[in-house]
């Protein structure tokens, strides 16, 4: 694709949709997990579960410290720092996003609390070896630069911990109606070049991170395509000039489901000791 987002695209984009993406997707803005065809979960419970199967590979002990690399509202955050009793420290390039996270009574300093600051992952302003662990649920998808954000955040991770990554991938050529769909997802939603699982090995490596984990859950997540479409078209006479863009971004994501190439993988990694 040509024209790949900046930081400073993808923050005006969550600006003006967060509420939007929070009230449709139950509060989190991530796929939901649902166990089969016939789980009945809502959206919201499905999406508190997909938060919790990330935090399930990040081997967490409670006081560890770990880092969320695009942490929306902070409803993963405060879930997993809650659950696990460690301290989630978050960064969003979204000042919208940090009002909502920074208002949440989960927010603090100590063990079972979440902090979160305006941060670009191409830039992480921690210290080396700080993180216990660290997760990126559906943000690489909008990073330019991956190399320079997978960079960052395994110089952040003491070695030995984990990166779990939770996000759409290629796992084939694209083309015809399926690549006409995909342009649309690009231009839509700031989202920059999809990696495919040779890419991320690729881009992991180089980083000094090696994946201990691939698996591909797209059967499980792919109901929330067509939820977030629907809610995109209620919300879309209120949104003035942006509707007939919200109608477009509907049309798309119900369409995404039978984009065959296109996989929702959970994704874990080890940062080497060196």
């Amino acid at each position: 694709m040509t024209g790949e987002p900046g930081a400073a695209d993808v923050g005006a984009l969550y600006d003006q949709l967060t509420d939007l993406f929070t009230a449709v997707l139950g509060g989190s803005i991530h796929v939901g997990y649902w166990e089969s065809d016939e789980d009945e979960s809502t959206t919201e419970e499905a999406s508190a579960r997909l938060t919790e199967l990330v935090a399930d590979r990040l081997d967490l002990a409670p006081g560890l410290r770990v880092l969320d690399v695009g942490c929306g509202s902070g409803r993963p955050a405060a879930q997993i720092a809650a659950g696990r009793g460690v301290h989630v420290a978050g960064v969003t390039v979204s000042a919208h996003q940090l009002r909502l996270a920074q208002a949440r009574p989960e927010r603090g300093d100590a063990p079972g609390q979440a902090s979160f600051q305006l941060a670009d992952a191409m830039e992480l302003p921690f210290a080396p070896a700080s993180f216990d662990g660290a997760y990126a649920i559906e943000s690489m998808t909008h990073i330019r630069d991956k190399d320079a954000a997978l960079g960052h955040i395994a110089r952040v991770l003491r070695p030995g911990a984990r990166l779990v990554i939770a996000d759409i991938y290629l796992d084939g050529p694209v083309s015809g109606p399926d690549a006409d769909v995909l342009a649309q997802i690009y231009a839509l939603f700031q989202v920059a070049t999809l990696l495919t699982a040779d890419g991320y090995r690729e881009h992991l490596r180089r980083a000094g991170l090696e994946i201990v984990e691939f698996t591909d859950i797209r059967r499980n997540a792919r109901r929330t395509y067509a939820a977030l479409g629907a809610g995109l078209r209620r919300a879309a006479a209120r949104y003035g000039d942006a509707g007939d863009r919200l109608v477009a971004g509907a049309s798309a994501l119900e369409r995404l489901s039978d984009v065959n190439p296109l996989g929702y993988v959970l994704l874990s990694a080890v940062r080497a000791d060196r």
